[in-house]
């Protein structure tokens, strides 16, 4: 408790004081203390503020610390004037500061000794992770820090001969019995195996979880970001943690029957728990795990203490390896069967590729990044997000094969999620996946889309533009022209013709039963739906980063672009623009001019070079195995499926938290700012108290007078929802509340 204004209920006087009888002690130009046989008065401003005689300590504590805060005192005059010293002041202070006005004016506490009753009590604190102070601090009846301290040491030195006593156990055992007979997976025997012998794997377990009981203090424990709570419960209202936990309880079976552990439910969910608070609260990687590493840590996560980033890595590292993919093909269709229950004719999604840039020391093959123009190190991504912008679903290819050849499975992918396959899905894209190949392909698998025609097409006059429709605050002019011929028998699909405010033609291209409007929106949203999508994603949720840093060798049958060449014609482009700029200098010199000869020679010479390196290109293939180039044993990839894990649980955070802002934002003045309002609560620090039923959370987020009436009104709606904690085993509903100013 911080210091606070005190209340004293005491005569005050406005007269000056009376003619002293005793002692006056000043501790400042307008404080004082009159010293009297049988009292002592305490004087501020020439106002009398209180009595005290010598055997009422907690009113003299409470002058004290009143007289302390007057302006210009001085403390070591002051307790000549209390009759004290400048400790017991300093004392005074400081248990009002931590304590309050009760702590100040209780009698001091009689000193206690180390009882078995209180070494247990303060045992089974120590367990659960608190420190000394802390324990002092939960410890009903009040000891002294010294004897904490004595308990605490007590306490290690038996848990250090605990330890010894269990590792030599387990020695003598080793000793004594072989292998085979010890194949243990939770603490269960297993029947021996008859296959080859393999070490188990150790599994990643936190020490214990914590019940609530155990870690949140039952009076109300202040924990800082506790607003993440809100993000978890709308993950588990999504199902992922249920999705989550049933795929780790099959992948477990599987490799119970072969003798080896696998992650435990408890440390699945701390580790998922703490990585997606690292990601609340804008740390964008598992590297930031530490920052949850707070005192309250415990409490928020209901674990001994806050688990360390290679800890996490290394637990979700073991369980992507059995089951990330498919937790993230069930978690996409849950999300596309959740769009279909919303979207009555069809579904609409957009489906782009994304370059995620690599900048570490590997050497990782090159793809095309439009941002910067070249070509850059990286791994491909297939985006997928729905008409609300909301992201479903990602693939990733080191090759970086074009938007075309994704086109088909990732509809297949969505269209098999789908709860009735008769239901249109509908695919939005840009020029890269414009070609006639794979628009043929959509359609005569059955799929809609739309996307850019590209140039060259026919450039119609502004008249033959008969229809309008308004986008947002623009208008823009369409008609449907002659369907676009996709050659070599392919057939034709539907065209509209568009032309913007600023007169610009360009054409849309697809199939699709829609009314044309509803194409043209469509297509035009996809700026805002996906390409805002991209950047916000980059920036919220941290979707570039690496996270996994393991790497596995290039296959080396892999046909990749030749180096060898890509340096030959670019030798040849520098070759070419050298002659090029001699024969610019030659055409501007007069004919007599002495550097003439310089710009000649330049000529020559790089005629002679493109001359040789055009006589060595048909010998060097643009494209090579990789066991025949240069990058051969250099080549490599980074593994996906750890990376893939934790891009599904930035899908999860994304749409829950696009669910949360829909909820707050009518209750905004500037709902376009919902996303920053929203994230000031989910990083609010609070308190929590428990009953049989409910978890009550309390928060304390930085917000105006406007956004605090907005928070109100959002929390009700939320605890109508009944939500509750991953984890928490006897379902008990979260009330959310604001602190009461």
């Amino acid at each position: 408790m911080g210091m606070t204004e005190l209340s004293i209920p005491l005569e005050v006087s406005s007269t000056s004081p009376p003619p002293t009888r005793g002692k006056t002690h000043y501790f400042s130009g307008t404080g004082c203390v009159i010293e009297y046989p049988d009292r002592r008065d305490v004087f501020i401003g020439g106002s009398l503020i209180g009595t005290f005689s010598r055997e009422d300590v907690a009113m003299r504590n409470m002058l004290i610390v009143t007289a302390a805060r007057s302006e210009g005192a001085i403390l070591k005059k002051l307790a000549t004037g209390f009759g004290v010293s400048a400790k017991t002041v300093t004392s005074i202070r400081q248990r009002f500061e931590q304590g309050g006005i009760d702590e100040i004016v209780r009698p001091p506490a009689r000193k206690r000794k180390l009882t078995p009753k209180l070494k247990e009590q303060l045992y089974k604190l120590f367990d659960q992770g608190l420190t000394i102070d802390e324990a002092v601090k939960r410890v009903r009846k009040r000891i002294s820090r010294e004897l904490a301290g004595r308990a605490h040491k007590q306490w290690a030195d038996e848990r250090k001969a605990r330890l010894r006593a269990e590792e030599e156990r387990k020695r003598e055992l080793s000793r004594q019995l072989s292998f085979e007979d010890h194949l243990v997976v939770e603490n269960k025997p297993l029947r021996k195996s008859t296959t080859r012998r393999s070490t188990p794997k150790t599994v990643e377990e936190p020490q214990d979880e914590l019940g609530f009981e155990r870690s949140v203090v039952r009076g109300g424990g202040y924990v800082q970001h506790v607003g993440s709570w809100i993000m978890l419960a709308m993950m588990q209202a999504f199902m992922f943690y249920a999705y989550a936990e049933k795929l780790r309880a099959n992948a477990a079976e599987g490799l119970l029957d072969k003798g080896k552990q696998f992650v435990t439910a408890a440390a699945l969910r701390v580790a998922l728990d703490v990585v997606a608070i690292s990601l609340i609260i804008g740390e964008n990687s598992v590297e930031g795990v530490r920052r949850v590493a707070t005192s309250s840590a415990p409490t928020l996560l209901r674990h001994q203490r806050a688990p360390s980033p290679s800890w996490a890595r290394r637990v979700l590292g073991r369980y992507a390896e059995s089951v990330a993919d498919v937790l993230h093909m069930v978690q996409a269709a849950f999300l596309v069967q959740l769009n279909e229950q919303q979207s009555e004719q069809r579904s609409v999604y957009y489906v782009d590729n994304h370059l995620r840039p690599y900048t570490g020391k590997f050497t990782v093959r090159k793809g095309w990044r439009m941002q910067d123009k070249r070509a850059r190190p990286g791994v491909s991504d297939y985006w997928v997000h729905d008409q609300d912008g909301r992201p479903v679903m990602r693939a990733d290819s080191p090759e970086h094969e074009s938007l075309v050849a994704w086109l088909r499975p990732i509809g297949e992918a969505l269209r098999a999620s789908l709860r009735h396959e008769e239901h249109p899905v509908l695919l939005v894209f840009d020029r890269a996946g414009a070609h006639a190949v794979a628009m043929s392909d959509l359609r005569d698998a059955g799929f809609e889309f739309v996307t850019y025609e590209r140039k060259p097409y026919t450039m119609l006059p502004a008249s033959a533009f008969t229809e309008s429709v308004q986008i947002g605050n623009e208008r823009y002019d369409y008609c449907e022209a002659a369907q676009k011929n996709l050659g070599k028998g392919r057939g034709r699909i539907r065209r509209i013709c568009l032309r913007s405010p600023e007169g610009e033609q360009f054409n849309i291209i697809g199939i699709s039963s829609a009314h044309a409007e509803d194409l043209i929106q469509y297509i035009l949203g996809r700026w805002a739906r996906q390409e805002n999508q991209f950047k916000y994603g980059v920036e919220r949720w941290g979707i570039n980063q690496l996270d996994g840093r393991q790497v596995e060798p290039y296959p080396s049958d892999a046909v990749i672009p030749n180096p060898a060449r890509a340096r030959l014609d670019r030798s040849l482009r520098l070759a070419r623009a050298a002659e090029g700029e001699a024969l610019r200098q030659l055409e501007r010199l007069p004919a007599d001019s002495p550097k003439r000869i310089k710009y000649e020679q330049d000529l020559e010479r790089a005629r002679a070079q493109q001359k040789e390196l055009e006589a060595i290109r048909p010998s060097v293939p643009k494209k090579a195995a990789l066991e025949d180039t240069e990058l051969s044993g250099k080549l490599v990839k980074h593994r996906r499926r750890y990376k893939s894990l934790i891009d599904t649980l930035r899908i999860a955070l994304a749409n829950a938290e696009t669910d949360l802002a829909a909820r707050l934002a009518p209750y905004l003045p500037r709902a376009t700012e919902v996303k920053k309002t929203l994230k000031n609560l989910l990083v609010a620090p609070g308190s929590v108290r428990l009953n049989k039923n409910y978890i009550a959370v309390t928060l304390s987020p930085a917000c105006t007078s406007t956004e605090r009436r907005a928070f109100e009104a959002f929390l009700d709606e939320l605890n109508q929802l009944s939500l509750n904690l991953p984890g928490d085993r006897q379902g008990r509903r979260l009330s959310f509340t604001l602190e009461n100013l």
